[in-house]
């Protein structure tokens, strides 16, 4: 669901593989998001109008536009109010990943009328188009995903952090020494998304991904300047010249690499995750 605050307005977003016909047993679900949809104050517990979205292939949209027409028509003449419905087409071509929204009926509300219509969500580089996560890699669900889905994630979630790492490097006053969280790293690295994240998998994540650093900055100007600790890292800056060796290192570091290098020890971490810990804590 997509809030906006002002209006207390709602985007709900169903995604589907592919469309489905009224006579599906999945038109039962969007006759329950119609109804449920068409008093968001009951259903959603805010002020404002839900829109019901389908987001699916832009090959399916029109047959799926006409199913939702057809459920409308069912609910409405079973006498309930059916809510604003329509879909978000995605397609993928030479240029990249675009999103086109469609309602089914014009709608007045200026907050709506401008996100209707075909977008650019992201560029195709090097022939390859992925929307944006935010949540690039689920500990939870790697074991289902392809080689290379699963390094390309686990790289995402990688340069996030490390982004988020630079940030606050920068703003260090100098000297100093710095503590790096791994909990604060990986809250700004899925937009605070991991503070209702309860999978056990995330602490061994964010002891692979916090171990890796220390062994990417523990280099040349900061050797035996870095210490690992488990679920923190603290970096030792006597001056400008370390916080800047520590950022360098940090945003020329080869995301390539360290994607395969982390997704190797995150498959051991559960096993050593104890003799690990108390090497770093000596």
């Amino acid at each position: 669901m997509v809030h906006h605050h002002e209006s207390g307005d709602h985007l709900v977003f169903e995604c589907k593989a592919s469309g489905f016909g009224f006579e599906s047993s999945t038109a039962g679900q969007a006759r329950k998001l119609l109804i449920a949809g068409a008093d968001p104050e009951s259903a959603l517990s805010v002020a404002g109008d839900a829109f019901i979205l389908y987001t699916l292939p832009v090959e399916d949209v029109d047959l799926q536009m006409q199913c939702l027409e057809e459920v409308r028509a069912e609910i409405e003449e079973a006498g309930f109010n059916a809510a604003a419905h329509g879909t978000l087409g995605l397609e993928i071509d030479e240029s990249g990943l675009w999103a086109e929204l469609r309602l089914s009926q014009p709608c007045k509300k200026s907050h709506i009328v401008k996100i209707l219509g075909r977008v650019l969500v992201s560029p195709a580089v090097g022939g390859d188009s992925r929307p944006l996560y935010l949540i690039p890699y689920d500990p939870t669900t790697a074991g289902n995903q392809e080689a290379a889905e699963k390094a390309y994630c686990y790289r995402q979630l990688l340069e996030r952090v490390y982004l988020a790492a630079v940030r606050v490097l920068g703003t260090a006053q100098v000297p100093d020494s710095v503590v790096l969280l791994g909990d604060d790293l990986l809250r700004e690295a899925t937009f605070g998304i991991s503070n209702k994240w309860q999978a056990k998998e995330l602490n061994s994540l964010k002891i692979t991904l916090l171990r890796g650093m220390a062994t990417l900055l523990g280099k040349r100007e900061l050797k035996g300047k870095v210490h690992f600790h488990t679920s923190r890292l603290e970096i030792i800056l006597n001056g400008d010249t370390d916080r800047q060796a520590a950022i360098n290192m940090l945003l020329k570091a080869n995301s390539e690499q360290l994607a395969v290098e982390g997704l190797t020890g995150q498959l051991d971490v559960e096993d050593g995750l104890d003799e690990s810990s108390a090497a770093s804590e000596t």
